[in-house]
């Protein structure tokens, strides 16, 4: 699965506009060049929209795009969590550690630089039929964009509120 940087998060218990938006979160791919893209309206991003009575996931790239509408009545669960690089944080420390052997705490410093900026957040839903749809997201050094779990564990509770509300409804 392609991670993402964030270029956006809005996320709000009350509809943020007309068409009843709770969630909008919008991604890019990593990198300069990507950035640099987008700065020219080459953009390809990926998007979590989440209206009141369904979900939204985008994705787009040079090539095309794609959409999936997952209406409320299909979802039974929302998760969101993170993974930290720290084997390559270490295999990166040993290696810098060891070309400049005099220098191992360079490989340290470079590591722990690693681990720390690629923590990557993982934000998704699972369809009544077992469907699983989520995006990983990077922060964004260039955007300024610094997302964390209780941000995701608030889209959640925002997608299970709704949830809750559309099943209460068609009972």
């Amino acid at each position: 699965m392609a991670e993402y940087v964030i270029k956006s998060w809005k996320a709000s218990r009350t509809p943020m506009d007309e068409a009843g938006t709770h969630v909008k979160i919008v991604g890019r791919a990593g990198g300069l060049l990507s950035w640099a893209l987008a700065q020219m309206g080459i953009d390809p991003t990926v998007s979590i929209t989440v209206l009141g009575n369904k979900v939204l996931f985008e994705q787009g790239s040079l090539s095309g795009s794609i959409k999936r509408v997952i209406p409320m009545s299909r979802m039974s669960s929302t998760f969101y969590g993170y993974t930290k690089p720290w084997r390559q944080a270490v295999a990166i420390g040993l290696v810098c550690g060891l070309l400049t052997f005099w220098m191992l705490g360079l490989g340290a410093i470079v590591g722990l630089v690693y681990y720390y900026l690629n923590k990557t957040l993982t934000l998704g839903i699972v369809e009544v039929g077992g469907i699983v749809s989520s995006m990983d997201f990077k922060r964004s050094v260039i955007e300024g964009q610094r997302i964390d779990e209780a941000e995701a564990h608030m889209v959640c509770d925002i997608i299970e509120a709704l949830l809750d509300k559309h099943l209460g409804q068609t009972s």
